[in-house]
């Protein structure tokens, strides 16, 4: 029952990389590299030593381009698909006492673009900024489970700042991630998580440097058959938490803050004699503003091979 539990944890360490720039003429600030609903059930644990190899797809439909005040500007059809590789390792040795680990994530991003308002339509594809985490450390005592971890993304994705659509983002950014997840009762049947991240963004080419970015993401779950399903809903908050600088800024843009909201969803299967994990999730976007609306679904399959614990 327990080891259940924890591998359904572990499902939780795959982080999302996908990302895509807005089209000419709307009024959003530059787009980070995490996006909200990247994560859902049990994502303030880190996974238990063991190696893990996830491929995980993302869909995100945008409908609609909101204004500053939450004004619906335009409804676009924006599709961005993002196909990623991740691969995850925790180790036997400890740092301060949690599991040391480490992961990366390589993802290849398409996106389609077209709208009537615009007259225009575009399409890019590619290999995306790639994600490295050399840290990644995890703690459990009782019914908590703790992570903290620290990573960045690479510009190895194609980015030319004369299109509008580009697999990549064109900057360096540092990511530094924080949570918990607690297992309400002595059967640990009920779940509830909370994982924060933090960005922090280097400047882009044209002297523009993103401002600071925060998402929080919760959930609520309920486990079921024999511990290995865990099913419930998903959310996340964001916003930017100041206006991007530079010399390159818009002056149509100086002094904006993007903000977004999305609730969903979840399920999570995980079963030890196929050493697979299975995870499906829809998030809802609302309360936007100065940024894209629509959709985001999500899942994940994850091959586990775990590493049996030192015989004391």
């Amino acid at each position: 029952m327990e080891l259940h539990v924890r591998v359904s944890l572990a499902l939780s360490v795959v982080l999302l990389a996908a990302n895509f720039l807005s089209p000419p003429c709307v009024p959003g600030q530059l787009a980070g590299h995490y996006i909200g609903a990247a994560t859902g059930l049990e994502n303030g644990t880190a996974a238990p030593p063991g190696f893990y190899g996830t491929f995980f797809p993302v869909v995100e439909r945008v409908d609609e381009l909101k204004g500053p005040g939450g004004n619906t500007i335009a409804r676009p059809n924006i599709n961005v698909v993002a196909n990623m590789a991740a691969y995850a390792v925790t180790t036997q040795k400890k740092i301060l006492g949690g599991y040391y680990g480490l992961s990366a994530i390589f993802p290849i991003v398409n996106t389609r673009f077209t709208a009537n308002l615009f007259s225009a339509s575009a399409e890019s594809a590619g290999i995306s900024d790639i994600y490295f985490a050399p840290i990644v450390l995890g703690w459990e005592k009782g019914n908590t489970n703790w992570t903290v971890n620290y990573g960045f993304y690479a510009p190895t994705g194609s980015f030319d700042p004369s299109l509008a659509l580009n697999p990549g983002l064109g900057y360096w950014e540092h990511q530094i991630q924080a949570g918990a997840t607690y297992s309400i009762g002595k059967p640990k049947l009920w779940n509830t998580s909370l994982l924060t991240t933090w960005e922090i963004s280097q400047t882009r080419s044209g002297d523009i440097k993103p401002g600071p970015m925060f998402t929080g993401e919760y959930s609520f779950g309920r486990r079921f058959d024999k511990y290995q399903m865990n099913a419930g809903v998903a959310g996340y908050g964001y916003k930017k938490l100041s206006p991007d600088s530079g010399t390159g800024v818009n002056p149509l843009l100086a002094g904006i803050t993007d903000r977004s909201f999305g609730i969903g969803p979840e399920w999570k299967y995980t079963n030890l004699k196929w050493r697979l994990g299975f995870d499906f999730r829809f998030e809802h976007q609302f309360a936007v503003q100065a940024k894209t609306s629509g959709g985001v679904f999500a899942m994940s399959i994850t091959y586990l091979d775990l590493t049996p614990p030192p015989k004391k």
